[in-house]
């Protein structure tokens, strides 16, 4: 009687606004066949049980704020239908997963929820066609998972209107006819195999290959395996009655031989060697091109005989001395190739005035140009920005000289003031500058030298002691101060348009205590904005790559990827330009999320020593809450440096509950679309 008397309200619209959050789950609630036990928690019986959000929270409900945002009722053994109807109730709703039940009927009219973002269905027993103007209206869908289940008739087109979609899983269903061209530029994850699709596969979908689409019998072309798809015989023009009725004119016999092909064969042959001789210079060229790029590859590794700071013409040069086969890694370790800084001929041994080093650091100790001179050093390697080098003065004091291009933004007056802003900086997580040079094509800047290299080198490039000692406190605690730093940073360059810019573990240092130091910040300001697309990488960002625009939210986006690289163990695919190799991690983290096995990411290093638990879990999540491909989605620095904080707060305490007031149920509710919500921390 109940469920009844709800059905009346909501048919009338005016009515329908006095329904509260638990009067329209309950509404949903009636909709199946079998909600108990899986959903005893839906009830208002107590006044405790009257808010969904409240705690102790209804089964499965995500909430912001006391706001309803979600619906994650997978995995309950549901049967019967979804009552949309209660769900418009929910104008806030992004994100609803039904995935692994029994319901059933046809596809509910999800165009009615303008918010949605992500929609799980997989593996369920929806039925029939799909209205082909669905999707229209659902513009900010990113996530749309229906595979497995009985659904027939063709692929909506409207799906075309959902520019926004990141995960597109149509497979094991009955889709017939051709798949629509749907051109979606920020599509990552596709499968329609296992359907009835006949014909050409779509140009927009070929790059996810054969297993995207395998199980398709009748489909052809690229990238299927089998023959190309047949070219369609066009019907013969009719043909004029007295050309029926003409008699064949007779050939003259000394033009036979051309009418029988001998001219054509000879055509034949002249485009068969012109093609020939096409190939051939081709195949020069590029072998010519392959060497100079080898020798322009090797020079960047690090393999050139000799190298020159060049701060005047001829001031400085670094002469190279021993070391053959250094492979020139941008991490450093052991096999540098070690140099001597010798002056040159011209510019009176360095004395000119335009070879001035400038402390910008009233904590160390006062050093000159003269003193960086009598030093050996030898190379650390080679990035998008310039040549990095370690130098080792008289006095044992060891610095770090990166001799940076592209850096013609500011004049020498300005340059000199963010230069100073850096040098007043002080976190123990973020590397100061001690001093720079300033010379119009290019600059020198010296800090202090950091020992153990690059956190990507200890990642990825050593498999040695360092390695092996990345156990999961160590990483937890490389994460944080990570993400204390770029708070910091974030506070203190509150006026830059993306106060770092370039965070990637290249760009993260480690003390010998494994001390994370973040580097090459603030770099916004002073790059040839000409080049900064290229060369920073907060220019990976989403909103970089289809708005060209940065903000802070970028910088989120790149702490992002640098804890999934640090717990996952993978190198991203995220840091390299032409996309080939790598892993990427903010879609493959996404998926692992919405399917419940993030523990399977973890790095078996950490495994190996430890059990995934919720925490590492709960980090993840953080990770992917940073990634969201919206700014707007992701949570300010200050507020994931809080989540890190909370998390390695449970770890010292030997369990979740040490963290388990205030903020902890943020860090463990990341919605099954991978925002960070206030929710339940399953």
């Amino acid at each position: 009687m109940a469920a009844v008397l709800l059905l009346l309200l909501l048919s009338l619209p005016s009515i329908s606004l006095s329904l509260t959050d638990a009067d329209a789950l309950l509404l949903l609630k009636s909709s199946f066949q079998n909600p108990e036990p899986s959903l005893s928690s839906w009830f208002t019986g107590s006044p405790n049980s009257s808010s969904p959000c409240a705690l102790p929270r209804w089964t499965g409900v995500l909430c912001f704020n006391g706001i309803i945002t979600g619906l994650r009722l997978g995995h309950l053994n549901l049967t019967g239908t979804i009552n949309i109807q209660a769900l418009t109730h929910f104008p806030s709703i992004r994100s609803i997963s039904f995935v692994n039940n029994s319901l059933s009927g046809p596809i509910p009219d999800f165009s009615r929820l303008d918010a949605l973002k992500s929609l799980y269905l997989s593996h369920n027993r929806f039925s029939g066609p799909i209205p082909l103007n669905l999707f229209s209206t659902l513009d900010h869908l990113k996530k749309l998972w229906i595979n497995d289940n009985d659904f027939s008739g063709p692929v909506p087109f409207s799906l075309s209107k959902a520019k926004s979609l990141l995960e597109l899983h149509i497979e094991d269903n009955g889709f017939s006819g051709e798949m629509p061209d749907l051109k979606l530029p920020l599509l990552q994850s596709f499968n329609a195999s296992n359907n009835e699709l006949s014909g050409p596969v779509p140009v927009s979908l070929v790059r996810f290959g054969g297993s995207a689409f395998e199980g398709n019998e009748r489909l052809c072309g690229p990238p299927m395996p089998g023959p190309a798809c047949p070219v369609p015989t066009p019907a013969p023009a009719p043909v004029p009655k007295e050309e029926i009725i003409a008699p064949a004119p007779k050939v003259m016999p000394k033009l036979r031989p051309f009418v029988s092909g001998g001219v054509n064969r000879g055509h034949f042959v002249g485009i068969v060697v012109g093609l020939v001789l096409v190939l051939v210079l081709l195949a020069i060229g590029f072998a010519a091109v392959k060497r100079r790029r080898k020798f322009s590859d090797l020079e960047s590794a690090g393999g050139r005989k000799a190298a020159a700071f060049d701060m005047e013409k001829g001031a400085v040069t670094v002469v190279a001395a021993a070391s053959p086969g250094h492979d020139g890694n941008e991490h450093g370790s052991s096999g540098h190739k070690r140099y001597g800084l010798a002056r040159g001929s011209a510019g009176g041994g360095g004395g000119s005035s335009g070879a001035v080093l400038v402390m910008v650091n009233s904590q160390r100790e006062a050093f000159g140009l003269p003193d960086l001179m009598k030093s050996a050093a030898e190379v650390l390697g080679n990035g998008t920005l310039g040549s990095a080098y370690k130098a080792i003065m008289a006095g044992g004091h060891a610095v770090a000289v990166k001799r940076m291009r592209e850096l013609s933004r500011l004049n020498k007056e300005l340059f000199d003031g963010e230069m100073r802003r850096f040098g007043r900086l002080n976190h123990p997580n973020v590397l100061t500058p001690l001093a720079y040079h300033f010379r119009k094509e290019e600059k020198l800047i010296v800090y202090d030298y950091v020992p153990k290299g690059s956190l990507l080198y200890i990642l990825h490039g050593d498999r040695g002691a360092d390695h092996a000692a990345l156990d999961w406190p160590t990483r937890l605690k490389i994460v944080l101060g990570i993400a204390r730093g770029m708070a910091y940073l974030h506070a203190e360059l509150v006026s830059y348009e993306v106060p770092h810019g370039n965070l990637k573990t290249a760009n993260v240092l480690l003390s010998p205590t494994f001390d994370p130091l973040i580097a090459d910040y603030g770099l916004i300001a002073l790059v040839n904005p000409d080049v900064a697309p290229t060369v920073l990488f907060s220019f990976k960002s989403p909103e970089a790559q289809h708005l060209r625009h940065v903000s802070p939210k970028s910088d989120v986006f790149c702490f992002g990827v640098v804890l999934l690289e640090i717990l996952t163990g993978k190198f991203p695919s995220q840091y390299l330009n032409n996309t080939k190799g790598g892993t990427d991690v903010v879609q493959w983290t996404a998926s692992a999320i919405s399917d419940h096995r993030e523990a399977e990411l973890i790095d078996p290093v950490i495994t190996a020593k430890a059990a995934p638990t919720m925490e590492m879990v709960r980090l993840l999540r953080v990770g992917a809450a940073c990634t969201q491909v919206s700014p707007d989605e992701r949570p300010e620095m200050k507020e994931v440096a809080e989540l890190v904080e909370e998390i390695t707060a449970a770890v010292a305490g030997g369990s979740a509950e040490a963290g388990g007031s205030g903020r902890e149920e943020a860090a463990g509710s990341v919605g099954t679309d991978g925002s960070l919500q206030a929710g339940s921390s399953s």
